[in-house]
């Protein structure tokens, strides 16, 4: 390309950079329909213009333009990350639900900058945190100028369950319904299970129960890769100090940890752990029943422990 040629291209794009601040100042104002279609269809064309410059001076003079055709708004918002940012973050040209249909269609530096904006609806965040990846939705999570209705936040819960970070951002919020706090107190860190207990003022029972909990998952995590010999140390140092309960062993055998069950019952009801073994997994309920009398568990534990063992089964290695 001769240096004539580079200077006919420059002076064209600088001609429509100006056309395009042209185009945001008359769409902003009044004018008849006739005129307003025509700008409208010169702003269409720009919005696909080859050179990057002439689409960010469009979006950027537009940002403030509420009364803009969907589908020039929706261009400019699915555009590359200079174009579209400075547009979707001050935008009001869409309505919640068009904004909810389009965050499918955008780049995850799109869904961060509307997870960023204070005034989103609901709508919005929900598609948001249905779509979008890590790092939006924990902006979204992190946005206390917007509400996270609980559909957003079982969704967040399914999603991200397994994530530590995610779950105690979220247990940070002060808006959440009862029931995903509840769920909440299951999946965040100790230090994040007391703040949602304090926040939200947690009945006592409750408090209790996600102690225990908040402790189960810290039990859980140590003896991850411990052998059935290291497992029932552990449980004798465990019911030596006093912080061996039955909601732990529960949390335990529902995670298929059966050995550490087994422990706790031969500890309780003064039995060898074969013994323990041969009367849990038999077939005769009577044998069962026997053990756990000695073991002195009571009825209902008895029962959601009988509902594992037959759902696990016999473990393979002792």
């Amino acid at each position: 390309m001769s240096l004539d040629t580079v200077d006919i291209v420059n002076a064209a794009t600088l001609e429509k950079v100006i056309l395009s601040q042209r185009v945001a100042s008359f769409l902003k104002d009044g004018h008849s329909e006739e005129e307003r279609t025509a700008i409208e269809n010169v702003a269409r064309l720009l919005a696909q213009d080859v050179a990057l410059q002439v689409r960010e001076t469009l979006a950027f003079e537009l940002r403030t333009c509420n009364d803009l055709p969907h589908d020039i708004a929706a261009k400019l918002a699915s555009d590359i990350e200079s174009v579209s940012t400075p547009f979707l973050a001050t935008t009001e040209a869409f309505s919640d639900s068009q904004l909810a249909g389009l965050v499918p269609h955008l780049e995850s530096h799109a869904h961060v900058t509307l997870a960023r904006r204070s005034d989103i609806g609901p709508n919005t965040c929900h598609a948001i945190v249905t779509v979008g990846d890590e790092k939006s939705v924990s902006f979204i999570i992190r946005n206390d100028q917007v509400t996270l209705y609980e559909n957003s936040c079982d969704v967040v819960l399914r999603r991200f369950r397994s994530n530590q970070y995610m779950m105690d951002q979220l247990s940070c919020r002060i808006d959440l319904p009862l029931s995903i706090v509840e769920e909440l107190t299951h999946r965040v860190s100790e230090e994040y299970c007391r703040l949602l207990i304090k926040t939200y003022d947690l009945d006592a029972t409750t408090a209790v129960e996600v102690t225990e909990h908040s402790f189960s998952s810290v039990v859980a995590t140590q003896i991850e890769n411990a052998s059935p010999a290291q497992i029932h140390a552990y449980v004798i140092d465990l019911r030596k100090t006093g912080r061996l309960t039955h909601v732990m062993v529960l949390d335990m055998a529902k995670q298929g940890r059966l050995n550490f069950l087994e422990s706790m019952l031969a500890l309780e009801a003064g039995l060898t752990l074969a013994a323990v073994r041969e009367a849990l997994y038999s077939e005769d309920m009577a044998d069962y029943v026997r053990l756990m009398q000695q073991a002195n568990v009571c009825q209902f534990d008895a029962k959601e422990y009988r509902k594992i063992v037959l759902l696990k089964g016999t473990p393979a290695v002792h």
